[in-house]
């Protein structure tokens, strides 16, 4: 009996290691596609958010990006299409206000309450869309928050932050929101 647990243990300890490099495959495959469906969120927001003056149809709006992490790579999936007669195009800047001046929104995935704040004021009066990733991120500046909800992703909306920067909501993307400041 001994011979057997000792001829079945490493049969049982490579099963093992199969079954957790398995489950790390399935992890990092979840949160890969729960970019994606975040970054199709983010694109269909744009899609519903009224800008007061923008450039001709044909130009381009621009996403603005702080970092590049896994929400951005799957963003740029989204890069050339179409965003209210204008091509989307994602822009690595960085968080200066002058760094900010081409852009029609900023995504921020992983912002601390600094650099959110900082964002909005750059943004007050100004037509300049702060979107962040992660719970409370209307807490810490953002105007359009992005969070996974049980295995969903939801999204908040502080529309007096929006109204302040000159943007608006269609009713649409106001009927989809979580919650909503006015």
């Amino acid at each position: 009996m001994g011979r057997r647990l000792c001829a079945a243990l490493p049969a049982a300890l490579l099963f093992a290691a199969l079954l957790a490099t398995a489950g790390r495959s399935a992890a990092a495959a979840e949160r890969a596609d729960a970019n994606e469906v975040k970054a199709a969120v983010i694109y269909n927001l744009l899609l519903f958010v009224q800008w007061p003056a923008q450039p001709a149809p044909g130009g381009d709006l621009k996403l603005c990006v702080l970092e590049e992490g896994a929400l951005t790579t799957a963003l740029r999936r989204h890069e050339n299409k179409t965003v209210q007669g204008h091509s989307l195009r994602i822009l690595r800047v960085g968080a200066a206000p002058n760094d900010l001046d081409a852009c029609a929104a900023v995504m921020v995935e992983t912002g601390s309450p600094e650099l959110l704040a900082r964002l909005r004021l750059v943004a007050h009066g100004r037509a300049l869309l702060i979107l962040a990733e992660g719970a409370g991120a209307l807490d810490r500046g953002a105007m359009i928050g992005i969070h996974g909800d049980g295995g969903r992703i939801g999204f908040d909306i502080n529309l007096r932050a929006m109204k302040s920067s000159g943007l608006g909501a269609s009713s649409k993307l106001l009927r989809l929101a979580r919650s909503l400041i006015e």
